[in-house]
């Protein structure tokens, strides 16, 4: 059996303390995949330029920002035509 590191053992604290915390306050988190054209949308319209692909927090604060923008869409279509969403 390898031995684990400090270094990976407070990794897995932090992780665990991350994960209870969001769970105490009733967060999910789930993985995405993003294709070519969900960067095109993300570019598009959550404000991410070209080469901030690779940013993690770019692309994240970019996908939210897409995110919101299209559940108010979805919530004023909803509210448009109550009789198509019951």
């Amino acid at each position: 059996m390898v031995e684990k590191t400090a270094a990976f053992r407070q990794r897995r604290v932090a992780d665990t303390q991350a994960w209870r915390a969001r769970q105490k306050r009733g967060a999910a988190v789930y993985p995405v995949e993003v294709d070519g054209t969900t960067f095109d949308l993300l570019e598009r319209f959550g404000g991410l330029m070209a080469g901030q692909a690779d940013d993690k927090r770019a692309v994240a604060a970019a996908l939210g920002r897409l995110w919101r923008l299209a559940l108010a869409a979805l919530l004023r279509e909803a509210n448009s035509r109550p009789e198509d969403f019951r």
